[in-house]
Formats: structure tokens, sequence, C-alpha cells
């Protein structure tokens, strides 16, 4: 499993908390860094989107698998 870097936790932050123009700032700057929102982008929104902490557990459970 990758590992994420302290802007891409950063980044993803920003976005499921619904800043994704600060997230996309923050990211620019960075090698690959405009790719990671796109390669990521269903996951985020999912994130984003969970209502409480049993849709994030759900989200999680969809697009990594597991119980």
């Amino acid at each position: 499993m990758a590992q994420l870097s302290t802007v891409e936790a950063f980044c993803a932050a920003l976005y499921i908390l619904g800043r994704a123009q600060e997230a996309q700032k923050v990211i620019t700057g960075f090698a690959g860094g405009p790719e990671f929102l796109e390669i990521n982008r269903e996951r985020l929104d999912q994130y984003r989107d969970a209502v409480g902490p049993s849709e994030v557990l759900i989200a999680e459970k969809e697009l990594f698998g597991g119980t």
C-alpha cells in the first residue's frame, strides 16, 4: 500500500472538507500534484460526501475492501 506524503494528506483533508480550490493550490507546486487529485477524485468525493462516521466506514469498505 502506498503512503501519503504530508502535502498529499493535507491536500486530501482540504478537499474532503470542501475546500477543493485551496487543495488544488497547495498540491500544484509539487511534482505529480495535480495528478494526485485526478487519480483520487472518486475516493475523495466519497469521503467528502459521507455524513457521519458510519458512512465513512462504508466508504472505506467500498474503496478498500474488507469487512
